[in-house]
């Protein structure tokens, strides 16, 4: 390594104090909370409580985001039969999502079939 190769720290090697200065930096020009959680490697909960006490002003959080099939026809296939995972898996959604849309439909949910332990 010569002295033109720049030496490149890692987020580990800075006192906490830089990484808090980081981190409000990367947030003020736009960076996310979830991108800065991954690129520091703490958990979002984590970081999110060091930029608050930092002093960091956090944005508001943006609306969810509408689902891409309306939820009428999810319900529909769902009153058919159909599993929420085969849902989830057929229109690219999280299951927890689909259950969520259901829900908000006023659809009654089925008992779960999955494997229950023997009850012995």
């Amino acid at each position: 390594m010569d002295e033109r190769t720049p030496h490149y720290r890692t987020f580990a090697d800075l006192t906490h104090d830089q990484q808090d200065n980081l981190l409000a930096e990367l947030y003020a020009r736009g960076a996310s909370l979830a991108e800065l959680a991954r690129m520091s490697g703490l958990s979002y909960s984590w970081l999110r409580r060091r930029l608050l006490k930092a002093g960091v002003e956090l944005r508001s959080r943006a609306a969810p985001r509408e689902s891409p099939v309306a939820p009428g026809i999810l319900a529909d296939e769902y009153r058919a039969g159909v599993s929420i995972l085969a849902i989830a898996e057929k229109h690219g959604l999280y299951y927890k999502r689909v259950r969520e849309l259901l829900l908000r439909e006023g659809v009654e949910l089925r008992p779960s079939t999955r494997a229950k332990p023997d009850d012995r």
